[in-house]
């Protein structure tokens, strides 16, 4: 499984919105019916839309100085095998994800 990293930023600063990244990632659900639109998660919820994930992501900068970044970026790659053997289903991925990975704050 191949695992990616990175920390967002507009330019050369950390300031502004994360709302331009999380409209990217919106576009895959564009023209798909609602019931077919996969949304946010977090480690307790499902089904989280965007315009939340933009007002706490933003609001989460009381400890940032200038030079640290807002929020950054998971890139989850898994092989054909590991796809596989969960029968290539997205929910499976997801509880893999959300019940064996711990983030150190």
């Amino acid at each position: 499984m191949y695992i990616a990293i990175t920390r967002q930023q507009l330019g050369d600063s950390y300031r502004g919105s994360s709302g331009d990244f999380v409209n990217y990632l919106e576009k895959e659900n564009e023209g798909k019916a609602p019931e077919d639109q996969e949304l946010f998660f977090n480690q307790t919820e499902n089904q989280i839309d965007a315009q939340r994930v933009i007002a706490e992501i933003d609001a989460n900068t009381s400890k940032l100085s200038k030079r640290d970044p807002k929020f950054y970026s998971i890139m989850v790659s898994p092989s054909q095998g590991e796809l596989k053997q969960i029968g290539d289903d997205p929910e499976k991925l997801r509880q893999y994800w959300t019940c064996n990975k711990k983030v150190d704050n």
